[in-house]
């Protein structure tokens, strides 16, 4: 008689009972980090969030179709928004909440037994405290290998997006076309305008825009050449990236040296 073929699991958390946790046996947490903001007058505040859990679902869907025991964690939908704050229920937390919550998920992955986690953002605004958290682990003694997946495109991937933006552009408006049509308002397509600094020296300084300066209406720069194919193209290329480190990670030893050999 045929040994009967277990059923796949597909690793996203939040649809999995506890017997199907314990049976899946996971090796690497991904945990996403998006945020709620305003994007402009033609995407919802939820943009980020939609963006870096679409992403981080794919990835790991498919990275456990090839033998990875990835586990998703649900996004985290408010983290730092502290230059978005005269714009109205930008939410936030500190920089330092959010590398303790960093921190608090990270030491919980060590004691239910995973010993590398994966932090995939989708928001700018956590560019600053994300690696500083990972110091801070890497600081402390017997902690899971963590690692920010903050380069997912491959060699020859041809970005289809034409007119760049940081904020609610062409990208982010073709993503959010992609995942939640139904929320993206099209007659509100402009090309928006950026504030523009007084002193061009500050091209050599790094400083915290305030936002409604530098982007008066919340988005930034040419969204009418926007597609849901172009924000489908990029979820493609960005989740395989990820569904790679993921399968590697899963199967990688974790000895002394690691990552190194």
């Amino acid at each position: 008689m045929a040994k009967k073929k277990s059923a796949f699991l597909s690793g996203v958390l939040e649809e999995m009972t506890v017997e199907d946790v314990r049976a899946f046996k996971p090796e690497v947490v991904v945990l996403p980090l998006g945020s709620t903001e305003p994007h402009g007058p033609h995407l919802p505040y939820g943009t980020d969030t939609y963006e870096v859990g679409d992403v981080a679902r794919l990835g790991v869907i498919a990275a456990n179709k090839k033998g990875a025991r990835a586990l998703l964690y649900p996004v985290l939908p408010i983290t730092n928004n502290a230059n978005f704050r005269k714009f109205p229920f930008a939410c936030r937390i500190s920089v330092r909440t959010l590398m303790s919550v960093i921190v608090d998920i990270v030491t919980q992955c060590k004691e239910d037994g995973v010993m590398k986690v994966v932090l995939v953002n989708g928001h700018g605004g956590n560019t600053g405290a994300i690696p500083a958290a990972m110091r801070e682990i890497a600081g402390m003694d017997n902690m899971p290998f963590v690692c920010l997946a903050d380069d997912l495109t491959g060699p020859d991937f041809v970005d289809p997006i034409e007119n760049r933006s940081d904020h609610a552009g062409e990208g982010e408006t073709s993503r959010v076309m992609y995942l939640r049509p139904e929320l993206v308002k099209k007659k509100k397509f402009a090309n928006f305008p950026f504030g523009q600094v007084k002193i061009p020296e500050l091209r050599h300084a790094t400083f915290i825009r305030p936002w409604h300066l530098y982007l008066p209406a919340s988005a930034g720069g040419e969204t009418r050449s926007s597609s849901a194919e172009k924000g489908r193209l990029v979820h493609a290329e960005m989740s395989k990236c990820l569904a790679e480190l993921l399968v590697a990670l899963s199967k990688a030893k974790l000895d002394a040296k690691f990552p190194y050999a």
